[in-house]
Order: structure tokens, then C-alpha cells, then sequence
């Protein structure tokens, strides 16, 4: 289905928007509100985990130790900090906007 060996070059020529994108998928995921499978959840923590630059900018760098916590040791505290970062994410890149980039991640990958 997937050509893993893809996965770094697609997860290191991500645009600024796509790997916020990657980072709200790995907030959701982390948090368990992802609706994708458990193979795609797989799929793109390994995209998340692939990013070498994760520089964003609209995360400040506390997000990433916040989503390394709750995939180690999660807790209702680290999930309500992940909920209210991903919210405001998924206001900003959008619902439609977070598919176009779910289905071209998929592209890139088959």
C-alpha cells in the first residue's frame, strides 16, 4: 500500500503549512481524537517522527516535548494541554485543509 522508504523524503520536503499539518495529526493521534485507523495513525507518526527540521511556525518548541509526554506517560493533564493546542490548530489549517494535506501525504507515499 505504502512505499515506506518514501517516508523521509516526504516527511523532509513537508512546506511550513504541511508540517503544521504533521504536528496536528501527531497532537491527534497523541491525544487519541484521530479518526484514522491504526495502520494510517502508524503511518503518520512515522511522518511526524521522520520531520528532521520540525521548526514551525505557528508551534512554539514546547509542542514537542509536550507530544513526546503523552505518547510516554500520558495524562488528563497532558491530554487537556494537547486539546487546546490542537483545537486552535484545527482552527487555523481547517477541516478541508487537514484532508487535502492527509490525502497528499498519501499520494506522495504509494
Amino acid at each position: 500500500m505504502y512505499d515506506l522508504a518514501k517516508l523521509p523524503h516526504v516527511a523532509n520536503s513537508l512546506s511550513d503549512f504541511e508540517r503544521d499539518c504533521a504536528i496536528t495529526v501527531a497532537l491527534k493521534i497523541t491525544d487519541d481524537t484521530c479518526k484514522m485507523d491504526d495502520f494510517e495513525k502508524t503511518i503518520f507518526m512515522m511522518l511526524y517522527d521522520a520531520i528532521e527540521n520540525k521548526h514551525s511556525d505557528y508551534f512554539d518548541e514546547s509542542v514537542f516535548e509536550l507530544i513526546a509526554q503523552g505518547r510516554k506517560t500520558p495524562t488528563a493533564q497532558i491530554y487537556a494541554k494537547i486539546k487546546t493546542l490542537r483545537q486552535a490548530a484545527m482552527e487555523m489549517i481547517t477541516q478541508p485543509n487537514m484532508k487535502a494535506f492527509k490525502a497528499g501525504v498519501r499520494e506522495r507515499l504509494t
